[in-house]
């Protein structure tokens, strides 16, 4: 289904603002481009100050593709940092970013605030809706590097970060939602996966940092039932996932779950006036095969198309094989085929 709509692009008004301090090139040799590593002041609030720090890596490919030089944002979820989408046990095949790198555009990839190597405020300061106006700012920043084309790749929690920025500032060019659909999307393993989430100062990983109790991280040895597909999945990739595990505040969970679970008249998804492309793993469990199969992309479209109504296009395709973490399944270069399909031409 295509809902056409001439899609806004605002302007960068942020990029001036910003102190960037830049590190020697952190790519590897083999890497199909070049990186280094950036640090982004960033307010929580409109008008507040700018005392936070966003690290993240910004990679420009070897050779740029046709045209215009486009870059794509990467927004991780819960429990994620930016290793999510440059996971490095078998990069040619796991991270986003070497294929999108060898697709011919640049990469930003970053740790939200509390995670990675980020500023950690209290927890109460990080809901999705903070989060999103860090997001637009770091855009502002992408914006203002001179790429022609901005496009936002998000997952879980990071794709209801991105559809709130998209909804209120209009400055991406495409959206790329992996790991989300909303209501009815109540799916097999949801109550499990939330039952995951304790407090990260009791896990040994977290242990002694200073964490306050509304930081949160997941059980220990749940992420595999919860992530991943037991019939396909690397039980290496499951490990390594668990023992780089991240953090998520309740601010974070609550707001999104809330956004999800919104009727489509009260769903602030339906301002988005950008493309929009739904990705998601047909094993899915935390959102799909319950209430909504994610069997076929036609059931997601039947459910997610009034929610983006207002969408320039809406597409939406299914990965077999597959649960939530789509880039950590052996389907990972089909999926991103696909996702870079849609992105260079515009076809699901």
């Amino acid at each position: 289904m295509n809902f056409r709509r001439v899609a806004v692009a605002a302007a960068a008004v942020f990029a001036s603002t910003f102190l960037v301090t830049a590190a020697p090139a952190s790519a590897a040799s083999d890497k199909p481009g070049t990186c280094r590593d950036i640090a982004v002041p960033v307010a929580l609030s409109d008008g507040g100050p700018q005392d936070n720090t966003v690290a993240a890596t910004l990679c420009t490919p070897s050779a740029w593709a046709p045209g215009e030089h486009r870059i794509d944002v990467l927004v991780a979820g819960a429990t994620y940092n930016r290793t999510y989408w440059d996971w490095p046990q078998d990069p040619q095949a796991d991270s986003y970013v070497d294929l999108t790198l060898a697709a011919g555009r640049a990469t930003f990839n970053f740790d939200r605030l509390g995670t990675g190597s980020s500023s950690r405020p209290a927890s109460s300061a990080l809901t999705v809706s903070s989060d999103a106006y860090v997001l637009h700012q770091l855009i502002g920043w992408v914006r203002g590097q001179g790429y022609s084309q901005v496009n936002g790749a998000g997952h879980s929690l990071g794709s209801v970060t991105l559809t709130n920025e998209a909804s209120r500032w209009h400055d991406l060019d495409r959206l790329v939602v992996t790991g989300i659909i909303h209501l009815p999307a109540v799916g097999l393993t949801s109550t499990a996966f939330f039952a995951s989430l304790y407090p990260a100062a009791l896990d040994p990983k977290f242990a002694g940092k200073g964490l306050d109790p509304g930081y949160l991280t997941t059980v220990p040895d749940r992420r595999g039932p919860a992530f991943y597909d037991p019939k396909t999945a690397d039980s290496t990739v499951i490990a390594y996932d668990e023992s780089n595990k991240d953090l998520a505040t309740v601010g974070e969970v609550s707001e999104s779950a809330t956004a999800l679970l919104a009727p489509v008249a009260l769903s602030s998804a339906r301002s988005i006036t950008a493309p929009v492309l739904i990705v998601m793993g047909a094993n899915d469990d935390i959102f799909c095969n319950l209430v909504v199969s994610c069997q076929t992309a036609d059931s997601i479209v039947a459910n997610e198309a009034p929610y983006y109504s207002g969408a320039a296009d809406f597409d939406a395709l299914v990965v077999p094989g597959t649960a939530h973490n789509l880039p950590l399944h052996p389907s990972a270069p089909s999926s991103f085929q696909k996702i870079n399909n849609w992105i260079e031409t515009g076809s699901a």
